[in-house]
């Protein structure tokens, strides 16, 4: 956060608890607040994208020419 946005989010908040906010101060602070959560949930959803793991697929296997058949089957 810069100085420029925790100084307007102190004031903000100062106003507000002071009492019979106006409805722009409650709006200022909305908007401070909101931009603050939209910027943590893009950094998050960049630290999961770094971490995430990839999946590596083993390669295809080769068919069988003829198919399997126990040993002494009595259905061969």
């Amino acid at each position: 956060m810069s100085a420029d946005e925790s100084t307007a989010l102190t004031l903000a908040a100062m106003r507000i608890t002071a009492g019979n906010p106006t409805a722009e101060e409650v709006a200022a602070i909305a908007v401070l607040l909101t931009a603050r959560l939209r910027l943590l949930h893009e950094h998050e959803q960049q630290e999961q994208q770094d971490t995430r793991a990839s999946v590596h697929r083993l390669p295809p296997r080769a068919p069988r020419m003829t198919p399997y058949t126990a040993p002494r089957s009595w259905a061969s």
